[in-house]
C-alpha cells in the first residue's frame, strides 16, 4: 500500500472473539497440565501432554491475532488491501465485479450450522480469476463466490456487503 494514499475506511476484527479463543485455549492448558502430572496411566500423561501442546499453539495464534494491525482490511482509492494472520492480499477496484452474502450451511450431526460471510465475485479475466483457477471452482461450487473476507469487522454481513459496493461503485475505473 502507497504511505501517501489515504484509507477511506479501515475495518478491524472484534478482540471478543479472539479473548474467547484465547481463554478456552488455557482452560485445556491447564486441564492438559493438570492430566499430564497427576495421570497414573502413561496414556493419560500423553493426552495431557498433546493437550498442553496444541492448546498451547492455540493460546498464542490468538495472541497474535490480538495485535493491533495483524487483521484487518484498508479500503482505499485503488481497491481492497486485506491483512490476515501470515497472508496479505490486494484487490484492485477493476478486478471485483461485486460483493455479497456468501451462505452455506454445515450439518453437526442432526443441527444445522449456518456460517455466512461477504462474498467477493471477480471480473471475468481478472488475475485473482485465472490464478487459482480449481479451488475458485471447488469455493465458488460451494458459496457462489470466488474468495470471501475473512471476518465482517463488527458490521452485520448484508451491511458490509452493500458499504463495499458503493465504494465499488465509487471508485471503479
Amino acid at each position: 500500500m502507497a504511505a501517501i494514499e489515504r484509507p477511506l475506511l479501515v475495518l478491524t476484527p472484534r478482540p471478543w472473539k479472539w479473548l474467547r479463543v484465547l481463554f478456552i485455549c488455557l482452560l485445556f492448558v491447564v486441564a492438559g497440565w493438570w492430566m499430564a502430572h497427576h495421570a497414573d496411566e502413561p496414556f493419560k500423561r500423553g493426552v495431557g501432554w498433546f493437550s498442553v501442546i496444541f492448546f498451547g499453539l492455540g493460546a498464542v495464534v490468538s495472541l497474535i491475532q490480538l495485535i493491533p494491525g495483524t487483521s484487518r482490511v484498508v479500503v482505499t482509492s485503488r481497491g481492497l488491501y486485506v491483512k490476515t494472520f501470515l497472508r496479505s492480499y490486494h484487490y484492485a477496484w477493476n478486478e471485483i465485479e461485486r460483493f455479497g452474502v456468501a451462505e452455506r450451511t454445515q450439518w453437526n450431526g442432526p443441527f444445522p450450522q449456518r456460517h455466512r460471510m461477504v462474498g467477493i465475485l471477480f471480473m471475468e479475466g481478472s488475475k485473482h480469476r485465472s490464478k487459482h483457477m480449481r479451488m475458485q471452482a471447488w469455493t465458488t461450487a460451494i458459496i457462489g463466490y470466488h474468495a470471501a473476507l475473512p471476518d465482517n469487522y463488527g458490521l452485520r454481513h448484508q451491511q458490509l456487503a452493500d458499504r463495499l459496493n458503493q465504494l465499488l461503485v465509487e471508485h471503479r475505473p
